[in-house]
């Protein structure tokens, strides 16, 4: 057998990360089930829910107009474009505030820099809810005693 490619091992891994079963694989790239087993040894299937989620997708917009799929596609595409670019912004945001940081010897400035990191973070992560609820319903056993002193003058 022939000696794999760089470029068949790097689509090998890369189709395998996706969820493609290694059997398939050896197919398609006419190599043996061995030599994928040692390539994508090590490797997991870390996007292969991305894979599922796009086809539910696209399974979803199978029986729609093509004038809505279309709409679909550039609404999601310019939603992405502008969550791009917000996390870049946020991101260079963020080395600027701790360059500035580095050179400050003031505690306004370290007051400054926790509020830019918490809207960068909002930001990157999105927002986390402000409250948290607590939902144990616990029965408090404790009782309230009172005693009661004599005061002196009374008689």
């Amino acid at each position: 057998m022939a000696k794999i490619s760089d470029k068949t091992k790097e689509a090998i891994i890369a189709e395998y990360q996706l969820g493609a079963s290694k059997k398939s694989l050896a197919f398609k790239y006419d190599v043996s089930i061995g030599a994928v087993f040692k390539i994508c040894n090590g490797i997991s299937q870390a996007d292969a829910e991305l894979v599922k989620q796009q086809v539910a997708i696209n399974t979803a917009l199978a029986n729609e107009n093509e004038t809505k799929v279309k709409a679909f596609h550039e609404i999601v595409d310019e939603k992405t474009k502008h969550l791009i670019y917000f996390q870049n912004a946020a991101l260079r945001n963020q080395k600027k505030a701790d360059e500035m940081l580095e050179m400050s010897d003031r505690i306004a400035d370290v007051e400054a820099h926790s509020r830019i990191t918490a809207r960068n973070k909002e930001t990157v992560l999105g927002r986390e809810a402000d409250t948290v609820i607590n939902n144990a319903n616990v029965q408090s056993e404790q009782k309230i005693i009172i005693e009661r002193k004599e005061l002196k003058g009374d008689e």
